[in-house]
């Protein structure tokens, strides 16, 4: 996680007195408590990574094999669930979408929904997505961290922390980690490193060589120390969000010192301070460990390993019965039994037979089955994967694909709130720190590329085009007006000032709430599914469809579709309804022109008794819109 570290826009706050040194106690101590709290639920949760890897037996029971000379054979039945659970999570992705809560906001909200997909595909969230996922799997939690990398163009970045190198609130008892007071993670550079990024924390770094403690987080290869110097020296930093009443603060700190710290700058549209690093875990028990999907798989897994070995074991090895005599040589005689091709020489008159072994193997491999069995009906079932299916009806079939997703379920849900925190986190940050104009790039024509821009200052130009498109004015007619605007000198530089911003951010949190979708190729795909959906209850034209379709040759399609010839009585009845509407576009056009006229003579009166340019400041509403005030530029993380 040393890039979430080095992308950081964070200054140097080290200050070397009494309250630095009583800070740097407290924040050592946190992060030790979560060190040792953790130690059980870790040692757990390596367990089941080793077990998903293969690694399901241990030093001496691999030892005790290798006596026997029987092969170490693993019948792993964990790893191909979890690759299930993962290509499921895969498969059925989502995509983000901002829904309005009045019908005047749909526009704004398409808007932010095109940022927030834009986000999501720069970002590269959907891998990310699923490494928490496989995590919340195996180990039991994983994590997402939100990084300010400009305060001021807003340029963001998301770093996935793996669960290794995370520590939390021990109190903390939700899933969602939303009660815990503070999160972190930890970090290993090299010293020269370190010190070149805090010069002015040498003296903190230096002290931490001298230290020797730890149990948790680590490096690679691990030494249980706070700097690890066998080969060379690396610095294990930590890395802090901590809770003081409402508001959050954030720290970098090693064993020998604090090397910066802050109050975090990033606040929701309500004004509340939030955490930008986000934590998910599947299960929490009563001691408030974490968990994950596979630890409940453990013990079917080991008494399948087991009983397999048992059996084998028994069913290579064969039982004697003999009377004192009946061969000079006992382990010669074992010998020669255990091989494929043996003999054995008998003694006359002593008694010797071979006893019977089957039964007790029999046992182990029913056993076995069982543990198997067990651990195939946990999650997915087979009928969800798509394994023993025959002679089974379709609605059999469905029926047990549905029950094996429904145990899932809870699972999938609490995934998808971390998916949701994350994306409301980069709506909150994008809204805080996009002031300047700009613009998303979206691919749902195909003959243009779509543009949204969002902060867009729009010209008197621009928005009399507009008004004059929406109500019906032909090119012409528009091109005309506006040349004759334009040929006045002292009114047509005016159509040039700006009277609006457009999809302004800071202002389209108020009615927009954040849900989710099928994750789709793009938008155009997406409106051709909800399209489709509304078939049975709407009758549209062939055109519509096709129109919406992403079909490569639609227009030709269009073209061949002949149109039935028109009722008369009909037509003159379209003509007549045809007309009335040009006249009102008519007279509303003709407002628009005098509108606009007025509004410019406005303008040069003011200009001649002044004798400055006044700039016109005019929205939709008739209200003066100021342009929005760039923040100072904040630390980020």
């Amino acid at each position: 996680m040393e890039v979430a570290l080095k992308s950081k826009q964070i200054t140097n706050a080290v200050q070397p007195d009494g309250e630095q040194t009583e800070d740097v106690t407290r924040y050592v101590q946190m992060y030790e408590d979560a060190e040792e709290s953790a130690i059980d639920a870790v040692k757990a949760s390596n367990r089941n990574r080793d077990y998903y890897d293969n690694k399901q037996l241990t030093k001496d029971e691999l030892k005790e094999l290798q006596d026997r000379g029987q092969p170490d054979v693993i019948f792993n039945i964990i790893q191909p669930k979890v690759e299930f659970l993962r290509g499921f999570e895969a498969m059925n992705r989502t995509d983000p979408r901002a829904f309005p809560r009045t019908p005047k906001d749909e526009p704004v909200a398409g808007a932010a929904t095109d940022a927030l997909r834009y986000s999501q595909d720069s970002l590269d969230l959907n891998p990310k997505f699923s490494g928490v996922w496989e995590q919340m799997l195996v180990e039991g939690y994983g994590g997402i961290e939100l990084v300010l990398q400009d305060p001021e163009t807003g340029e963001i970045d998301a770093v996935e922390w793996e669960f290794d190198r995370l520590f939390y609130d021990p109190h903390s008892r939700k899933p969602d980690f939303s009660d815990a007071r503070y999160l972190g993670g930890v970090v290993w550079m090299d010293e020269e490193d370190a010190k070149e990024k805090w010069p002015e924390a040498v003296d903190v770094i230096d002290a931490t060589v001298q230290a020797d403690t730890g149990q948790r987080h680590m490096d690679r290869p691990s030494w249980k120390t706070w700097v690890s110097g066998k080969k060379r020296k690396r610095v294990r930093i930590v890395q802090m969000y901590h809770k003081q009443g409402h508001k959050w603060h954030w720290c970098h700190f090693t064993k020998g010192g604090k090397l910066d710290g802050g109050s975090v700058p990033f606040v929701d549209s309500k004004g509340q301070s939030w955490c930008p690093l986000f934590l998910q875990s599947a299960y929490v028990d009563r001691e408030n460990n974490r968990y994950g999907w596979v630890t409940p798989l453990i013990s079917p897994q080991d008494e399948t390993n087991k009983r397999r070995s048992k059996a084998l074991h028994e069913i290579t090895q064969q039982r004697t019965l003999g009377e004192a005599g009946a061969v000079d040589d006992v382990e010669l005689m074992k010998g020669e039994m255990a091989k494929p091709d043996g003999h054995i020489e008998i003694n006359p008159g002593f008694r010797f037979e071979l006893l019977e072994n089957n039964s007790k193997a029999s046992g182990n491999i029913e056993l076995m089955q069982q543990a198997m069995q067990q651990v195939r009906d946990v999650g997915p079932n087979a009928a969800m994967q798509g394994k023993n299916q025959q002679d089974a009806s379709g609605r059999a079939l469905l029926a047990n694909q549905q029950a094996g997703q429904t145990e899932i379920a809870p699972l999938v849900d609490r995934h998808r709130q971390l998916k949701r925190r994350v994306y409301k986190g980069i709506w909150d940050l994008t809204r805080q720190y996009r002031k300047g104009e700009w613009w998303v790039r979206v691919t749902d024509d195909e003959d243009n590329i779509k543009f949204v821009g969002f902060n867009r200052p729009v010209t008197m130009l621009e928005d009399l085009q507009a008004k004059l498109s929406e109500s019906g004015a032909q090119p012409e007619e528009i091109q005309q007006f506006i040349a004759q605007v334009q040929q006045d000198p002292f009114r047509g530089p005016m159509l040039q000032q700006v009277v609006r911003t457009e999809n302004v951010l800071a202002q389209m949190d108020m009615d927009i709430i954040l849900e989710e979708v099928p994750d789709v190729a793009n938008v155009q795909e997406e409106q051709f599914q909800a399209l489709v959906q509304l078939a049975p209850a709407v009758t549209f034209p062939p055109e519509i469809y096709l129109e919406a379709s992403s079909l490569r040759n639609k227009k030709q399609l269009i073209e061949k579709i002949k149109a039935p010839e028109p009722d008369p009585v009909q037509q003159q009845l379209a003509a007549t309804e045809i007309d009335q509407k040009l006249r009102r576009g008519e007279a509303e056009i003709e407002k628009i022109k005098a509108d606009t006229l007025a509004a410019l003579a406005k303008a040069d009166q003011a200009d001649a008794q002044t004798g400055q340019i006044v700039r016109p400041q005019v929205t939709d509403g008739g209200q003066q819109q100021p342009m929005p005030q760039q923040m100072p530029p904040q630390a980020g993380f």
